[in-house]
C-alpha cells in the first residue's frame, strides 16, 4: 500500500476544524453491497438476543444503532483498512495505530438530536488533539461513512468547528441542539463520502428531517498503545471471549496481513507499524 498521508491543505483544514470531509471514499458498487446487506439484516426489527454478531441499541423510535462492524459481512469488515483512509489515519494516530470499534446509525425523518459531546476541554488523554513540532497528535478518531446523501438541511452529523482546541468547556446552554445556533455547523454529505473526526471535537447529531433514512457507519481508531473500549460491548453487555477486537471473532479466516495489524490489542513495546510497505 503506497503511503501518502495528508495534502498540505488537508493538514490544514484538519487542524483548523477538527475534521475533514473525504468525498468519493466508497464507490458505486462498494454503496450497493452495503445498503443492500443493511436491507438483510433489518436492523429495526431485529431483538436483543445472544448473537454476538450484533448488539442494539435504541435512542429513540426513529434512530437505531448496531455493531460490532468487525463482525459483520466481510464488505463491512474490509472498510476497517479501507485502503483511501489508512494513510490518514498512520498521519493523524501514528505508525502503529489499531481499529478499536465500530457501529451503525440508522435514522427515519423524526429522529431526535444526539446531545453535543467531546471537546477539548477538560483535557482527557483517550480524546486528546494536539500538534507538536509540526505532526499532530490525536487520541479516538471517528471515521464516519455516509450511505446516503445528506443534505444542509437534513440533519445528522453535526460540528463546532475549531472546539477541539478549546480552553473551555462547551456551555451547557449549547447542548440542546433542537435549535442550534449559529455556531453548531451541519456536514452536508454526498453518498460514499468519509469525515474524519477527532473526538475531542464537540459534535453531535441534528434531528433527521429527509424523507430517506439515514444510513451511517462509524468506525473508531487510537494510537497502538491505547484502547476506549474493551470490558464491554457498545449495548452495555460485557464482553465475552476476549474484550478487543480480533480477527478469531468471526467464523472466516480470510483476514489480510493490514487488518490483523490493525485488530492487534494495544500494547507499545516493539509494536510494529500498521502499515508496511
Amino acid at each position: 500500500m503506497t503511503v501518502s498521508g495528508m495534502t498540505e491543505e488537508e493538514r490544514y483544514l484538519f487542524d483548523l476544524q477538527g475534521y475533514l470531509v473525504i468525498e468519493d471514499a466508497l464507490g458505486a458498487e462498494e454503496l450497493a453491497e452495503l445498503n443492500g446487506l443493511l436491507d438483510d439484516y433489518d436492523i429495526w426489527n431485529q431483538s436483543r438476543g445472544d448473537d454476538l454478531s450484533f448488539d442494539f441499541w435504541q435512542n429513540d423510535e426513529h434512530q437505531m444503532s448496531a455493531g460490532p462492524l468487525h463482525m459483520w459481512d466481510k464488505p463491512f469488515r474490509r472498510l476497517i483498512a479501507h485502503q483511501r483512509i489508512v494513510p490518514y489515519l498512520a498521519e493523524m494516530l501514528g505508525p502503529a495505530f489499531r481499529y478499536d470499534h465500530g457501529h451503525a446509525m440508522v435514522m427515519s425523518k423524526g429522529g431526535r438530536p444526539f446531545g453535543l459531546h467531546g471537546g477539548g476541554t477538560p483535557w482527557d488523554p483517550a480524546i486528546a488533539y494536539e500538534v507538536s513540532r509540526g505532526r499532530i497528535h490525536c487520541g479516538l478518531v471517528v471515521v464516519h461513512y455516509a450511505l446516503c446523501d445528506v443534505g444542509p438541511a437534513d440533519g445528522g452529523f453535526c460540528a463546532l468547528p475549531g472546539s477541539h482546541k478549546s480552553s473551555f468547556a462547551c456551555p451547557d446552554s449549547f447542548e440542546p441542539i433542537t435549535d442550534p445556533g449559529p455556531w453548531v455547523r451541519p456536514v452536508p454529505l454526498r453518498a460514499g463520502s468519509a469525515v474524519l473526526f477527532t473526538e475531542a471535537l464537540t459534535h453531535g447529531t441534528l434531528p433527521w428531517t429527509a424523507e430517506h433514512e439515514r444510513r451511517a457507519l462509524f468506525y473508531r481508531y487510537m494510537p497502538g498503545h491505547m484502547a476506549f473500549v474493551g470490558r464491554y460491548r457498545e449495548d452495555g453487555r460485557e464482553q465475552p471471549g476476549g474484550a478487543y477486537p480480533r480477527p478469531f471473532h468471526t467464523d472466516t479466516d480470510d483476514w489480510t496481513p493490514l487488518e490483523r495489524r490493525m485488530l492487534e490489542p494495544p500494547y507499545a513495546w516493539e509494536r510494529p507499524d500498521t502499515i508496511t510497505e
